[in-house]
């Protein structure tokens, strides 16, 4: 087995975890070099309609949170690599494929793949993120060091689901995490940068590619939108000691101060977002647990450069889901109905990818016909690049209104 794609569940809306599974299954990537593996972390919901209608490899447990989840995937995945996928989130037709045939042909550890935010209105991508508007081939020490670099700063380097991973790799992770498990129970906050960490600490080469999109979903009931005091100082306590961790466990590594001091930095980051939400919030109690859990001596509100990774923005196509099923159907059979589908970028990077792998591509009139890209005006307007820009400038993280823009846009 090739790949194993682990996904975590526990009580998922069925509609979102059905269109994930779809878009796992309809993919590039053949039906023999890869498997589904669902920890199903002791939901209440029967979703045996869901597993014999897409036949993932189902393993049941009692909920333990989202940490032992991930690490159970881990330790129990058959696939060489590993990558993941929320049970509320989907990906594009040829997202997991080339990300494999990199990693193999390479010989690299992690690979980076594109990804989206995807709302109930609109998909949207990040062109700031540097993960998506640069190519880099990392090796040796400065893997950690570029993890560390980021801050916190964009979600493609502290969240598991847009990499694909050496699974001899994470196994060895998963087993020394283990123990922190269970030390702290149900981590159910940053666990993705924790276990990030050390597979980037452990890892010798990552690079980067750019042929789908993984789809975050955005929508109110994801638990990093619930922001009452409790949940807060929940998401303080684990991020805290989520940085603790890492910088007890730097290593040798040639760039280990400056590691060490991007981790600090991060750490200050953090104490900026999460002062930001309590006094919006008016969570003043937790104002001297801030300081305390996050070694400053004075609080400030987040700044410009906090957010910048995601102040210039691509809009999707409305239709985006049906360009890629009309671009599976090219890839299963060779054929297209009109090469005009070529004017939009992304059909155009896909085309070529199957010239680069000689996959044949012929005009028939029974061929595949592209659907040609659709964009709310609305959309183009609210994320606008001044726009957008604006609205992190004077909506402070953590108001009210930069939440509801946050779930709407």
């Amino acid at each position: 087995m090739k790949l194993s794609v682990v996904i975590c569940l526990y009580n998922t809306d069925e509609k979102y975890f059905e269109n994930c599974l779809k878009s796992v299954r309809r993919s590039t990537l053949a039906a023999d070099d890869y498997e589904i593996l669902v920890i199903n972390d002791g939901s209440d919901k029967d979703y045996s309609r869901l597993f014999e209608k897409y036949s993932p490899r189902v393993i049941r447990t009692e909920n333990r949170g989202i940490f032992k989840a991930r690490l159970l995937g881990i330790r129990e995945a058959l696939g060489d690599y590993i990558a993941f996928v929320d049970s509320d989130d989907t990906v594009s037709i040829n997202y997991h494929m080339p990300m494999l045939k990199y990693a193999l042909e390479n010989g690299t550890d992690i690979v980076f793949n594109d990804w989206a935010f995807h709302t109930d209105r609109t998909r949207y991508c990040c062109m700031a993120d540097s993960t998506l508007s640069r190519d880099f081939s990392v090796s040796g020490d400065a893997v950690l060091l570029e993890f560390a670099r980021q801050g916190g700063r964009e979600h493609a380097y502290f969240v598991l689901w847009n990499k694909l991973f050496k699974g001899e790799i994470l196994k060895k992770s998963a087993e020394f995490l283990w123990s922190t498990a269970e030390e702290v129970g149900k981590y159910n906050y940053s666990e993705d940068a924790l276990i990030n960490f050390f597979a980037f600490k452990g890892s010798k080469s990552t690079a980067n590619i750019h042929t789908g999109y993984y789809f975050y979903r955005k929508h109110e009931a994801q638990s990093i939108n619930v922001i009452s005091e409790e949940s807060l100082a929940s998401k303080i306590k684990l991020m805290s000691k989520t940085l603790d961790i890492m910088l007890s466990n730097i290593g040798e590594n040639a760039y280990a101060d400056e590691i060490s001091e991007s981790i600090k930095k991060w750490k200050g980051l953090m104490s900026r977002a999460h002062y930001s939400h309590a006094k919006a919030n008016k969570y003043y109690h937790l104002f001297d647990f801030i300081k305390e859990s996050y070694h400053v001596d004075k609080l400030c509100r987040s700044k410009f450069k906090d957010s910048s990774a995601y102040s210039k923005n691509r809009v999707l196509p409305m239709n985006f889901e049906k360009i890629d099923e009309a671009l599976l159907r090219v890839w299963e059979s060779g054929e297209i109905s009109d090469s005009s589908a070529l004017t939009y970028a992304y059909t155009a990077k896909f085309l070529d990818y199957m010239r680069a792998i000689n996959k044949e591509i012929k005009l028939s009139p029974s061929g595949a016909v592209i659907p040609k890209p659709k964009f709310k005006t609305v959309d183009k307007i609210l994320m606008n690049d001044f726009v957008y820009t604006a609205g992190l400038i004077f909506f402070k993280k953590g108001s009210k209104i930069r939440e509801f823009l946050k779930r709407h846009i």
